[in-house]
């Protein structure tokens, strides 16, 4: 078993801890459901965002586009078929290769 350390700002830490105490749970059950999670889902369990501001507008409306694609596909899991799907746009770039 690995031991890691984390650096956090006092009020951090003592909000984390007291959500936590709320919950029932400790930091590294915490930590650990974090990490399990995101090894399983093979992604960071939560959208990471960037603040909006003026400077990256163009910024937030790839993340804005990215959003309304993910609700589709979290909408359609199970109903499309991917390998029809790709054999299609295969079709449609390159030509029917029979």
């Amino acid at each position: 078993m690995k031991t890691i350390s984390i650096r956090l700002d006092d009020s951090i830490y003592e909000e984390l801890n007291s959500m936590l105490n709320a919950m029932g749970q400790t930091k590294q059950t915490f930590y650990e459901t974090f990490t399990r999670t995101a090894l399983r889902e093979r992604c960071i369990p939560f959208m990471v965002k960037a603040p909006l501001n003026e400077v990256n507008t163009e910024s937030v409306s790839k993340l804005e586009a990215f959003e309304k694609l993910e609700a589709i596909r979290l909408r359609n899991a199970g109903t499309i078929d991917y390998d029809k799907e790709r054999e299609e746009a295969l079709d449609e770039k390159y030509g029917a290769v029979d």
